[in-house]
C-alpha cells in the first residue's frame, strides 16, 4: 500500500510540474515568443589545407 501511494504522489508531482512549466501554445506569462534561429553562415571560400607532416 505505501508503494502504491509512492508511485501516486510521483505521477501527481510529475504531472503537476509538466503542467506548470509547459508553453504549448507559448508562454503565458505575458513574455515575447522566442526569436527564430537565424540561418547558418555559408562559406564561400574553402578552408586552407594545413600540411602537419612538416
Amino acid at each position: 500500500m505505501k508503494l502504491l501511494l509512492q508511485m501516486t504522489m510521483a505521477v501527481a508531482v510529475a504531472a503537476g510540474a509538466m503542467s506548470l512549466t509547459s508553453c504549448s501554445n507559448g508562454c503565458c506569462t505575458g513574455e515575447d515568443p522566442v526569436p527564430g534561429l537565424r540561418p547558418l553562415p555559408t562559406f564561400d571560400t574553402p578552408a586552407p589545407v594545413v600540411d602537419y607532416s612538416k
